[in-house]
């Protein structure tokens, strides 16, 4: 392990890292510190992080700083210092591993293991295909979304009427009109049944439902349960119901019997009789029990006013027949409460549950008959497969191939991930000499409906030993400036604290873990920093917010680009997406000039030529579609003929046929060519409708056609099977937009782990608490007869057997929405401006607002304004806006720094002329069983393969049952002909011969099959690859495997290697060729 000499040994360390601390070049360092301190051990190195981008990252940062160590550059100076003080090594002697580290990584560059987690996971599962009994050419789909509702589709479609399935969705649609929603569910995300069921399908993907599956499943398919079931819940809560009902009538015919009415107590029906009138309409809650009903209980003098004239027969009546009817309501309301309204939560969607599994088993069967393998459940059978075992043997392969582990974003990781990857984890740790990693911060964990767990790194140090792990806090902020800092070390201490507060009086349980994630929340300030930077936080009145809120924002922006501020380096962040759309349109309607970009300025559906292309596709498979046709026609006038004029109406009402206005070979030739490849049919409709001519949207056409090509890879089916893919899921894909200059409109999700000078927040006045269902697990009868349920979140949990599960997710809630908004104010480095809504209850604005005057008491120099007056806006200020320096791009000298060039991309299309050509396979296939010649010769090729293959990557005899194992995973070794037990037997007699022997000897330094460059006489680069070169330090020996007949051109290679190693000062250079079958060894 590379260590400090002075510091304990312990072989995994944590690394708290708060926003802007330096994490990614921690990483980088301790993954460099690995290579330095042995460049060989490259292999035996895994990095995980949680996105492609992030992964791409810290490639390019591990590749680049290693070359600028190498090459001793400027930029590269930190990185180099730390390595050679916490390894204690020579700076000579790191540039030298550094640039030795850097060869292997990029000739090895598959070997190089920094992955997101699913990629590794993964590649954990093909190798366990066998075990999983999958099949070795399995594709992983990453859309299960689409997979779902295809299957829903298929589900409904089979539906007989003798299916019981359909007297469940009768009575899901019977259950909706009972609540009020009429055929369709209310919420917004969708508006008819069908969405609204593989909505919920959806289910089957997240952790919870995979989890509780198998038990749920059981329970479910039970015959007679859900009726029997559902009976229970029913009669304990009509027996509840009936209870209040019968108090309510017995008060109000004790009323009636003594010929009084609600008028005769006091305050009438807002008096104590209130109560009686609530319990018999059915409402039971917390707050039907006023503070005139408890004075009541308290003395029966409270239930008739001074001056009624029958006031002491009226408190007689009550001391003896009403105050025992109030007492049982009040003693036995929040038990019998607590029976009806856990029956209503718990019977809410015991429906949908019941679809659940039919839409898992038809889900099934679709990736059965594709086979594919979602990657939804890779986590999942992982977990199944590796069960109590402590040393399961999923991980003892890998783990034999690995020494250390660095784990990037832990904060995001969910349970069953750390589950899973915690026993790799513990195997690395085992190993003497292993350095493994965990970095990650609990107040950027933003991902919990991905199912992230926060409290896995909250709680890490429960996770090992003292002695086996140390925690380290990276605290120094080096991205902002010391006014951001100083603020958001203010903020959030306090609002934390308010946070804190509240859930203690709400009585929440686990309050104190949201105090711990954010009890290192202040950053400290690098010395050299000045004092400068500026934040801004209005909150608006209600009455025109929205507008209000559009024109603060554009006033900003234009005040920053007055001042000089590139475009690029202002960012406007959202909670949500649905608010990105208006916000670009009022920026680009009021401010021309500039150039906003967002992902969804570069969705291909929003590129004419991509839309054009599918058009085109549509008509093909319904010609007689004629507003598709009047919309391929209108595009193709404006897009190609520049006929600006033609609208849809234009095409639809005109008189001539619009077969006329499309192209001839498209019209005449459709017959023909509904019947092409769907690849080809797209690239011939390109040709037809000129669509090279629209250069600037080449790149929406490449990624359209690459979508277009993988999709006709994993899908037999054609035009329709692609449109119905392109309307879900295609049409939402877009082109890299970094290059662009423009002012980023972007979620705060995607702004994670990006910064930005200047970040303008609208809208800053979302909810706290959305609307969402939970799993929660029932512990009393009748309900815990179903082992989970599915509950809607609300505060009537509260006041259910599901209590503990609402505090639960409050507390969830609560942790979210601080994350978010430290997510979001700790993305500016120069300026922040938040735009919000003052008296918003129960929404972001509030919290901040609470806060506020807290704040400004504590930093000197703050200026807050409009509290008192509501009707004006509140204005908070610290700091000066700084004066603007234009930013100049130095030229770097590191080759993996160079600033691309952006270049034009474009499409083109030429005639396939397909050749006929038989491959090995085929040929075994028809070759005649009784040819025994050819067969023979088919099996020595398959072995010689192999065996070159084995011998290629051992380095000494003790290496090929490793080898082997090795080969078994990745399907090499596969058949009966070729077995391992053969294998075997032929390298025990080949390796017998002591020449042979000597050559996988340890002593040697090896170099297998690695590359010699050179050039030829023409000057162009030429690559060699010899099997194995031997050093023992002053000579050099090349073997070549062979596994035919013996040729002349053979000696001439191995010459030549020799020749290339005599070219690089090696005079003592030895040849062999080693015909392995016959064994015979020729010298060169």
């Amino acid at each position: 392990m590379v260590t400090n000499p002075t510091s304990p040994i312990r072989p995994l360390t944590v690394y708290k890292a708060s926003a802007g601390s330096g994490k990614t070049f921690t990483l980088a360092t301790e993954y460099i510190k690995l290579l330095v301190a042995n460049p060989q051990n490259y292999h035996q190195i895994l990095a995980v992080t949680f996105t492609n981008k992030a992964t791409e990252e810290m490639k390019q940062r591990i590749l680049s700083q290693l070359y600028g160590i190498w090459n001793e550059l400027p930029d590269s100076q930190s990185y180099a210092a730390k390595v050679e003080a916490e390894t204690g090594l020579d700076a000579a002697v790191v540039r030298q591993r550094a640039g030795i580290a850097l060869h292997l990584l990029i000739h090895n560059y598959h070997q190089f293991r920094v992955q997101t987690i699913d990629a590794f996971f993964q590649s954990v599962l093909r190798n366990l295909a066998r075990e999983l009994n999958l099949t070795a050419n399995l594709q992983v789909g990453i859309n299960g979304v689409q997979v779902e509702s295809l299957a829903v589709d298929m589900m409904l479609e089979n539906l007989k009427s003798s299916d019981p399935m359909l007297q469940w969705l009768l009575g899901y649609i019977m259950e909706n009109i009972k609540d009020d929603k009429g055929w369709t569910n209310s919420d917004t995300r969708n508006n008819t049944l069908l969405h609204d069921i593989k909505y919920f399908g959806c289910t089957i993907f997240h952790d919870d439902y995979k989890t509780h599956r198998e038990i749920l499943e059981e329970v479910m398919q039970r015959d007679g349960f859900i009726e029997s079931y559902v009976k229970q819940l029913r009669d304990v809560a009509q027996d509840a119901e009936k209870c209040f009902r019968q108090t309510s009538e017995s008060f109000f015919e004790t009323l009636e019997d003594n010929n009084l009415t609600m008028a005769d107590l006091p305050y009438g029906k807002s008096g104590v009789a209130g109560l009686f009138v609530s319990i018999g309409n059915g409402k039971y809650e917390e707050d039907i029990i006023g503070k005139r009903a408890l004075a009541c209980l308290e003395s029966a003098d409270n239930w008739a006013s001074k001056k009624h004239p029958r006031r002491q027969e009226i408190i007689a009546l009550a001391e003896s027949k009403l105050i025992p009817l109030l007492r049982f309501v009040i003693e036995n309301r929040e038990s019998k409460w607590k029976i009806i309204n856990s029956s209503r939560l718990t019977l809410g969607h015991l429906n949908n549950l019941r679809l659940l599994h039919s839409i898992e088993q038809t889900v099934k069967q679709i990736n059965e008959e594709s086979n594919t393998f979602l990657l939804s459940d890779t986590q999942h059978l992982l977990h199944e497969l590796i069960g109590e075992s402590d040393t399961p043997f999923v991980f003892e392969k890998i783990g034999a191939q690995l020494r250390h582990v660095m784990i990037d974003e832990f904060q995001d990781t969910s349970t069953i991930q750390w589950e899973n990857f915690k026993i790799l984890l513990q195997e690395c740790m085992s190993h003497g000499e292993s350095h493994d990693l965990i970095v990650g911060d609990v107040k950027q964990s933003i991902y919990r409906w991905r199912s992230g767990d926060w409290r896995l790194l909250n709680d890490i140090e429960r996770q090992f030993p003292s002695n086996m792990m140390q925690v380290e806090s990276l605290q120094t902020n080096y991205r902002s400036q010391r006014n951001i800092i100083d603020f958001n070390n203010t903020f959030f201490t306090t609002l934390a604290k308010q946070e804190y507060d509240d859930l203690t009086e709400e009585d929440i349980n686990g309050a104190a873990s949201l105090e711990h994630a954010y009890h290192d929340v202040c950053q400290q300030v690098p010395d050299a920093k000045p004092d400068q930077g500026y934040v801004e936080i209005q909150l608006l009145p209600t009455e025109d917010y929205s507008q209000h809120t559009l024109e603060l924002l554009t006033s900003r922006i234009s005040q920053l680009l007055d001042e000089g501020v590139r475009q690029s380096d202002i960012a406007i962040l959202t909670r949500t997406n649905t608010v990105i759309g208006g916000i670009a349109n009022y920026i680009t309607g009021e401010l021309p000039d500039v150039n906003v970009v967002s992902d969804e300025a570069f969705r291909l559906d929003y590129a004419a030529p991509v839309n054009l292309i599918v058009d085109a596709l549509w008509l093909l498979a319904h010609p007689n579609d004629k507003l598709v046709k009047a919309q391929l026609v209108k595009n193709y006038h404006q897009l190609i003929l520049d006929d600006v004029s033609w609208t849809q109406r234009d095409c639809l009402l005109a008189t001539k046929d619009l077969d006329e206005m499309l192209p001839e070979p498209f019209v005449n030739g459709m017959e023909d060519l509904v019947q092409l490849p769907l690849l080809e049919l797209a690239e011939q409709i390109y040709d037809i409708f000129s669509l090279h001519r629209v250069t600037s949207q080449s790149a929406y056409v490449c990624k359209f056609f690459d979508i277009l090509s993988d999709f006709a890879m994993d899908n037999s089916t054609g035009i329709e099977a692609f449109i119905d893919y392109w309307n879900q899921d295609a049409h939402k894909k877009t082109i890299q937009s970094d290059q662009v200059e423009g002012i980023r409109i972007l979620t705060i999700h995607k702004s994670k782990g990006l910064e930005y000078d200047h970040v303008i927040i609208p809208y800053c006045s979302w909810k706290m608490e959305m609307d969402d269902t939970l799993w929660c697990h029932p512990q009393v009868e009748p309900f815990n007869q179903l082992p989970v349920a599915l509950i809607d979140y609300s505060k009537r949990m509260r006041e259910s057997i599901y209590a503990s599960d609402y505090e639960e997710e409050h507390l969830q809630l609560t942790v979210d929405n601080l994350n978010i908004l430290y997510v979001a104010f700790t993305r500016a480095s120069k300026s922040l401006f938040v735009i919000g809504k003052r008296q918003s209850a129960k929404t972001r604005s509030s919290q901040i607002m609470k806060v506020l005057p807290q704040i400004a008491d504590h930093l000197a120099g703050s200026t807050i304004e409009g509290i008192e007056d509501e009707e004006a806006n509140v204005v908070f200020t610290y700091g000066t806006p700084a004066t603007h320096t234009q930013k100049t791009q130095k030229r770097s000298d590191n080759v993996f720094l160079q600033i691309p060039t952006p270049l034009e991309v474009s499409m083109k299309t030429f005639q396939q002329n397909t050749q006929f050509r038989q491959s090995n396979k085929s040929m075994e296939f028809v070759a005649d069983e009784n040819d025994e010649e050819t067969l023979t010769a088919q099996s020595y090729i398959k072995m010689g393969n192999v065996l070159h293959h084995v011998f290629s990557t051992i380095r000494t005899v003790d290496d090929i049952e490793s080898a082997l194992l090795q080969l078994e995973q990745e399907g090499i070794i596969y058949d009966q002909e070729i077995t391992t037990a053969r294998l075997k037997d032929m390298l025990r007699k080949r390796l017998q011969d002591s020449r042979v022997k000597a050559w996988f000897s340890p002593s040697w330094t090896l170099y297998n099959e690695c590359t010699i460059l050179s050039t030829d006489d023409n000057g162009h680069v030429v690559e060699r690859r010899p099997d194995r070169v031997m050093s023992d330090g002053e000579r050099f020996v090349v073997v070549d495997f062979k596994f035919g007949r013996p040729k002349p051109e053979h000696q001439t290679q191995v010459k030549e290697y020799m020749d290339l190693i005599r070219n690089m000062g090696h005079s003592q250079v030895e040849g062999f060729l080693w015909y392995v079958y016959t064994n015979k060894i020729e010298t060169v």
